[in-house]
């Protein structure tokens, strides 16, 4: 079974030791086997069960509750001794009960980890997750740093938004480096003992790191690197380390590689002549070829040039700007907007039903710098609208967490069979009226009224008030409740999209 050390280094690194851990002598954290999570609560008994070799998790919020003074904190600490248990985390903000706690615990042996402000549910599931599978428990703490990169790199963090939060993740400083080792971002984390001297080092003997991951050039096999992830100190890897960096390397490098492409589009656009009636502006992007239709690279440039030139005539060249050539993957508009269109939801829609495809369409920007941005936003846009089941006419970037939020429905943990289970009246009896039932109920969820779910339905307002009142006789629902509306919502997303 592993130990409190080995526990700390792959879920919790940024923990500090306040008894018998590494950093405190005596040390017996590393020959303590740990045998199951025990999660204290606010109440009598503080413990379900207490036996030898368990890790004990202590929120402070129920500490102050099970054990408000010293006294009784002292009795809570030595029954954890008399148990033989394999270690304490100390949960919560604040230093309130260390000293108390350590007093027991180091004359004891028994190891007392803090873990600082954090979510103590997550810390025993974290830790249970690693008792029973360390592997898999590595793997999805790896997952949840890659979440928070591509948060990060959405949100424009830049490679300093990045190692900052690698290096407070993985509990060390590390550096963001260049194709020819430049630094491009440095972070050391708050509260960790040798980070400042792992810095100094680094920028005193600029090879001075525990170790390098390359960054991969998109797109190039072999070797080739864009960079790499430096993890600073004397300290060797991890294993949550080794772990996480091998699955981020690629996101770093690809966001290295586009702040770059940025770089150059900037220094581009600022040469570009954009539509004169603006700013502002919007860039509208949509393929070149219909989803179901095949592009290939021996599809003919004539009919795209033909396309393209139509496509032109749409409004005026002072209004309207075709970016790229007849090879290009993409279509890319740029449009000047009007004040009866201020969003460009107009001129967009002109182009989808001029193109019969998917278009998105960027918010308005109005630096001409901006462009490349506007350009990446469309296009992150599109592609989450063509992952959705209901694939919209057009695809607006102000609402692209929404697009990524319906895209990702399908990774709910068992979540379509706790859509099915819900929907269950409605999907008994013959496949037509199953199929009816859920296209009334879409309607009326998606909807403001029944008038408007009438007329995306194409029958008359009392059909669908007579199916509505069907429904709800089935099933027992009353549609008019928010908090039924908004799981039916996400149910019939899931099972139509099954």
């Amino acid at each position: 079974m592993p130990t409190l050390v080995e526990l700390r280094s792959a879920v919790l690194p940024g923990g500090r030791w306040l008894a018998a851990g590494p950093d405190v002598a005596p040390s017996t954290a590393a020959t303590l086997d740990l045998a199951w999570v025990r999660l204290l609560r606010a109440r009598v008994p503080a413990f379900d069960a207490l036996e030898r070799g368990d890790l004990a998790i202590v929120p402070r919020a129920a500490l102050a509750v099970v054990a408000p003074d010293p006294e009784s904190l002292g009795a809570l600490v030595r029954g954890c001794v008399e148990a033989g248990i394999g270690g304490i985390i100390l949960v919560g903000d604040g230093a309130r009960d260390a000293e108390e706690i350590t007093a027991v615990a180091a004359p004891a042996g028994l190891p007392v980890l803090d873990a600082g402000d954090g979510d103590a549910g997550s810390i025993e599931r974290s830790a249970i997750g690693f008792l029973v599978n360390h592997r898999a428990e590595l793997e999805r703490q790896a997952t949840i740093l890659e979440t928070q990169l591509e948060r990060i790199a959405l949100d424009g963090g830049g490679a300093d938004g990045l190692a900052a939060a690698i290096a407070g993740f993985l509990g060390r400083a590390v550096a963001i480096e260049g194709p020819r080792g430049t630094p491009l971002a440095v972070h050391l984390p708050p509260d960790v003992a040798d980070a400042g001297a792992a810095v100094a080092a680094y920028h005193d003997r600029r090879r001075a790191a525990a170790a390098r991951i390359a960054l991969p050039i998109p797109g190039e096999p072999g070797n080739a690197g864009s960079g790499a992830l430096a993890l600073l100190g004397e300290r060797p890897p991890s294993e949550l380390e080794r772990v996480a960096t091998a699955r981020v390397a690629g996101l770093l490098a690809l966001e290295l590689a586009r702040d770059e492409a940025v770089g150059r589009a900037v220094e581009t656009a600022r040469r570009e002549a954009l539509p004169a009636d603006g700013p502002p502006w919007v860039v509208i992007i949509a393929r070149q070829a219909r989803a179901d239709a095949a592009l290939s690279a021996t599809t003919d440039a004539t009919d795209r040039e033909a396309l393209r030139r139509d496509l032109r005539l749409l409004a005026p060249a002072r209004r309207l700007a075709l970016r790229g050539d007849a090879l290009s993957v993409e279509l890319r508009v740029v449009a000047a907007l009007e004040d009866a269109d201020p969003a460009g939801l107009a001129i967009a829609g002109r182009i989808g039903a001029f193109l019969d495809r998917l278009v998105a369409v960027s918010r308005p920007f109005a630096e001409p710098g901006g462009r490349s941005a506007a350009e990446a936003e469309a296009r992150s846009t599109l592609e989450a609208a063509e992952a959705l089941a209901d694939v919209p006419r057009i695809a607006r970037a102000d609402r692209l967490p929404a697009y990524r939020l319906l895209g990702n429905l399908h990774n709910l943990p068992d979540g379509t069979r706790q859509a099915r289970a819900l929907l269950a009246p409605l999907l008994r009896g013959r496949p037509d009226v199953r199929r009816e039932h859920l296209a009334t109920l879409r309607a009326i969820l998606d909807q403001p009224g029944l008038a408007e779910a009438a007329a995306s339905l194409g029958v008359h307002r009392n059909t669908v008030a007579y199916r509505l009142n069907r429904i709800e006789q089935l099933t027992g629902w009353q549609l008019s409740d928010p908090d039924l509306r908004f799981p039916l919502a996400l149910a019939l997303r899931l099972v139509q999209s099954d």
